[in-house]
């Protein structure tokens, strides 16, 4: 094993699809945080980014971020190293396409040659599919340890390939996943007593509490339902649409507004149109990090409706959610994956059954009707985010337990 330069864990490589993301702040804050405990971090993304992200959190970001797809690689350069791969992790030759795909291969040995010059003492990837698939093929042509971070998509989603999750985890020399649910969906992919089941722990998404103050909100009239999330399917917003239909046909005082952008986009302008809910539900766009915060302080209560996509894709542990509890707001969300892990039911906000208006409608309006109520379960849920939802406490287990230099828990 190379051994690292700095910090106590060595300079951990952070090995990403693409890097800076919109919908991915909690990267942005694992490597923060990690920053802030004295760890030093680069950023290996695979892909150059698509979207514009204006969130000043990169602002504070140290870690260089490198563009594996920049650096040139000969054909056969790839094929020396897919028949290396071969007879290191012993892949049948058969296999070799499956395993050894020549577009990663290409992308891993820009890896191990951007590690190397980094010096880096380790490599970790968030997204059990591309960056992982890659992370761990540049970790054994150059000889690093090798984890990763399994979050959703990357597990559940019909394009997943069982066999080819349950060699990453079996490869690797950890396995976190970010919810009880999720840990118990990765060991039952596993035979009984496979030694592979032990390397899997959960350690939950954190928020930085420091910014996400809690406050009592403004007695703004009407008050505020708030959707915030990427418009696509499992993130469920018809069923909240649906539900104001339902609220303004009881004639209860409020307005939505979804904050996000997505490829749902027109069909829910179209949802809100029919519904006759223009003026009532409003869709605000994408927004930067600080200000999406800034409109979870103005919410009455903060709302994902999520439901399992046609696709199978599901959220694991909505970040979102986290970040609403902190500010002091109620969440009404869905009862479904890691969700019942957030809500306290009846304490911090309620659960209803996924794609069930009607019980979201009930649920609103109960906070709508009684701001008392809503204040009092905001308050729980601000106990309940500094006791499970502490971004620089579970970020320092995650480096004690994941990232130790003896790869030992603490």
């Amino acid at each position: 094993m190379r051994s690292g330069t700095s910090g106590r864990c060595g300079r951990i490589g952070y090995v990403l699809k693409v890097f800076p993301r919109l919908s991915e702040t909690f990267v942005m804050n694992e490597i923060r945080a990690l920053e802030s405990l004295g760890e030093d971090v680069v950023v290996f993304s695979l892909h150059h980014p698509t979207e514009q992200v204006p969130h000043g959190l990169l602002r504070e970001l140290r870690a260089p971020v490198c563009y594996v797809d920049d650096l040139p690689c000969s054909e056969a350069s790839v094929g020396a190293a897919q028949r290396e791969l071969c007879r290191r992790l012993g892949i049948p030759r058969a296999d070799r396409g499956r395993y050894l795909p020549r577009k990663y291969v290409r992308l891993a040995l820009g890896v191990a040659k951007l590690a190397a010059r980094e010096k880096v003492s380790r490599l970790h990837a968030h997204f059990a599919s591309r960056a992982a698939h890659v992370a761990l093929l540049a970790a054994r042509l150059a000889g690093y340890r090798f984890t990763f971070t399994a979050h959703a998509k990357d597990i559940y989603h019909e394009e997943v390939d069982p066999e080819l999750l349950r060699w990453k985890i079996a490869e690797a020399e950890k396995v976190v996943t970010v919810s009880e649910y999720n840990a118990a969906y990765l060991r039952g992919l596993l035979p009984p007593g496979h030694p592979a089941r032990a390397k899997i722990r959960r350690i939950y998404n954190g928020v930085d509490l420091g910014r996400f103050r809690s406050e009592i909100p403004a007695s703004e009239a009407p008050p505020l339902v708030l959707g915030v999330g990427r418009l696509v399917e499992k993130k469920g917003f018809s069923v909240l649409v649906d539900a104001c239909r339902l609220l303004r046909e009881g004639a209860e005082t409020f307005r939505c507004e979804i904050v996000g952008s997505g490829p749902e986009e027109d069909r829910l302008r179209r949802q809100i149109e029919t519904g006759g809910l223009d003026g009532k539900v409003h869709l605000r766009g994408a927004l930067p990090y600080e200000r999406v915060v800034e409109a979870m302080r103005g919410a009455r209560v903060v709302v994902l409706p999520a439901v399992v996509a046609r696709d199978r894709n599901v959220d694991a542990l909505p970040t979102v959610l986290l970040e609403a509890m902190a500010v002091g707001r109620p969440v009404v969300a869905s009862r479904l994956s890691g969700i019942p892990e957030i809500v306290a039911e009846g304490e911090t906000g309620f659960l209803v059954p996924p794609g069930d208006p009607e019980a979201l409608a009930g649920c609103l309006s109960l906070l709508l009707r009684d701001p008392g109520k809503a204040a009092a379960m905001g308050c729980a849920g601000r106990r309940r985010a500094e006791g499970l939802f502490d971004l620089f406490g579970n970020v320092r287990f995650l480096r004690d337990t994941v990232f130790g230099a003896s790869g030992e828990d603490s």
